[in-house]
């Protein structure tokens, strides 16, 4: 069984890799086959898997702004504009429609 997966269409050349699996039937089953699965995956599919490990390896939370923030809001001190937070949270929901 071959799948193949289609890239959309990103206006660069695309290379194509494949990988190849030999998977044998479960013992004690009658049939004996042996079957070969192949995925492919284009260059731009590998750059997106190399991308994501890349960016999971960034924690992406300054923890001491964060405390900062808190500390100010506790104390009074953050100023908070409830209209352009109402704005932003409307803007978020139109988004989603």
């Amino acid at each position: 069984m071959a799948i193949e997966i289609k890239p959309m269409n990103t206006g660069m050349p695309q290379s194509v890799t494949q990988k190849s699996q030999q998977v044998s039937a479960p013992t004690g089953l009658s049939d004996t086959r042996t079957q070969t699965d192949t995925v492919t995956v284009t260059s731009a599919a590998e750059d997106l898997i190399e991308m994501e490990k890349k960016l999971s390896d960034i924690d992406g939370i300054d923890a001491a702004k964060v405390a900062d923030i808190k500390q100010r809001i506790q104390a009074g001190d953050y100023p908070m504009d409830a209209a352009k937070i109402a704005g932003k949270l409307i803007e978020q929901e139109l988004e989603l429609l």
